[in-house]
């Protein structure tokens, strides 16, 4: 048995060091996909991280409404707390202040998240091992 540990932690060591090299793409197809407002926000896409850890990976999308933008939605309120601020150009130049606004809801949403983790595979594979 410990005539393969030696060789384990070789295969162990490269399994991780391709991870960690092909995290970054992932994040860049990740960020490519995410739904991007109208007004070209990015508040969403700017808050995605992905890190390697160990034979693994944590993807977090950081902002609250993330599990929104992966399927449809009824209409619904969204309230500011205390405020929400717009870009609004449909409107006219400047913010546009609300204390709420009836959202109509989504449909047609793209699993932009899942769609792209699943791509994950393909980009490991295309890692070189060294």
């Amino acid at each position: 048995m410990a005539i393969l540990d030696p060789i384990r932690d070789r295969v162990k060591r490269g399994s991780e060091r391709r991870i960690r090299d092909a995290a970054p793409q992932l994040l860049r197809e990740l960020q490519d996909a995410a739904p991007v407002a109208d007004d070209g926000g990015g508040t969403m896409r700017d808050s995605i991280s992905v890190n390697p850890s160990g034979l693994g990976l944590d993807v977090v999308v950081g902002v609250e409404y993330a599990s929104f933008t992966n399927a449809d939605t009824e209409p619904h309120l969204i309230e500011g707390n205390p405020i929400l601020a717009f870009l609004w150009p449909a409107r006219g130049p400047g913010t546009f202040f609300f204390r709420s606004v009836n959202h109509p809801g989504t449909s047609g949403v793209v699993d932009w998240y899942g769609n792209t983790l699943d791509e994950w595979p393909k980009i490991l594979e295309r890692q070189r091992v060294v």
